[in-house]
């Protein structure tokens, strides 16, 4: 019995864990715009210097985002990721590809689902908005609401 108690208490902090969200610095190798919502990006994350291993993008060389601004599912989250913020955030990715600067990529809640089962590092995003938050700005993703 606290065996069975002991693995559902691992896999709710896990989950819960995994609820919140977090960013990671990349180097932009690319972005593909396909219009003014719709994108490819395609990113190389740096190597951590802690022990946190990123959910999404941890085990990935490469990391491939194949995004859109879904209005379908824009009710569903915050009120600040707009499609306008969405717009920003391709914007500032853009001056990074440009500039050769690493950004700090991330994602709340379920931020990305892989598009194939078999390859976790290219995913999907609904949603990205540009956030400032204590000095620093970030891309965060969001696949579903938070």
């Amino acid at each position: 019995m606290k065996t069975l108690v002991l693995a559902v208490a691992i896999a709710l902090l896990g989950s819960v864990a995994f609820a919140g969200g977090s960013w990671e610095s990349v180097k932009v190798e690319s972005l593909t715009l396909l219009n003014s919502t719709d994108y490819e990006l395609v990113v190389v994350p740096e190597q951590s210097r802690s022990e946190y291993k990123d959910p999404y993008m941890g085990n990935c060389a490469r990391f491939i985002v194949k995004g859109s601004y879904s209005w379908l599912h824009s009710w569903r989250f915050r009120e600040d990721v707009t499609r306008e913020n969405h717009k920003a955030a391709l914007a500032y990715i853009q001056q990074a590809q440009t500039t050769r600067m690493p950004i700090l990529l991330g994602w709340m809640g379920t931020g990305f689902v892989a598009t194939d089962p078999t390859n976790q590092c290219v995913v999907r995003s609904r949603a990205l908005q540009l956030l400032t938050e204590q000095g620093q700005t970030a891309v965060i993703s969001y696949h579903n609401a938070v």
